[in-house]
């Protein structure tokens, strides 16, 4: 099997202010996402699981759902990811498999809203389990400045003993449906509370917060979702 990361384009990484700047690695990946409204989320992820067919056509190497918990737009909110090596195998996948024209089995589990593809812009160790998603406007002249301070939040919190992954994603062909992504991946939910009890009462990391916030034109949305890994390629 393989050990799949999803690494960065360069960007820039910072000690906490947007000032000070110093590089990070390079790394290659991109990511697909199919926005979809399950009739049933769990029918659904099980006849994902049982068949591995579609993941192996456009050349996958993870994949995996992530299911909207808090702040719904819809029952049955969900989406379906799938990740590579590279942005050229990303776009290329998306000749190989059409969405919109599915089998009958699928099409009486869910209903497709779109898809999109992201290319991560700091390192980001694939760990899924509870997370916090935010779509973000974010303009070009600042986009380098968010992702140091994200970085370094990162490190800060983790050097406070929280087992998280954060990550900055851009999207390419999300239409008018997506924004940059910021995800904030914890193992449970139980650890992502109590990061958020740490933030409430003032923790010393929340001035890099501030920073990041600083900016942010508009959060477009803020969702909590549960996800998980069903495909990785042998």
């Amino acid at each position: 099997m393989k050990v799949v990361t999803l690494f960065l384009a360069l960007v820039i990484s910072c000690s906490g202010s947007a000032d000070q700047f110093e590089a990070v690695p390079v790394g290659n990946g991109a990511l697909t996402t199919l926005m979809v409204q399950a009739v049933d989320v769990q029918a659904y992820i099980k006849s994902l699981k049982n068949n591995d067919a579609p993941f192996k056509a456009i050349g996958s190497s993870v994949a995996g759902v992530c299911v909207t918990k808090t702040g719904n737009d819809y029952p049955g909110q969900m989406f379906v990811w799938n990740g590579f090596d590279s942005i050229t195998e990303a776009v290329a996948a998306t000749d190989k498999y059409d969405p919109f024209s599915p089998s009958p089995e699928l099409t009486a589990l869910r209903q497709v809203k779109y898809s999109a593809i992201f290319k991560p812009l700091k390192e980001y160790t694939l760990e899924p389990g509870f997370e916090r998603l935010w779509r973000l406007k974010i303009t070009n002249e600042n986009i380098q400045a968010f992702v140091t301070q994200i970085a370094a939040l990162e490190k800060a919190l983790r050097s406070n003993g929280h087992s998280i992954n954060l990550g900055v994603f851009q999207p390419i062909g999300g239409g008018v449906h997506e924004a940059y992504h910021l995800r904030a991946a914890s193992p449970t939910s139980t650890e992502s509370g109590k990061i958020l009890e740490e933030a409430y009462a003032g923790a010393a990391w929340m001035s890099i917060w501030s920073a990041a916030t600083s900016l942010i034109e508009e959060i477009v949305s803020d969702n909590f979702e549960m996800c998980e890994i069903i495909y990785t390629a042998e």
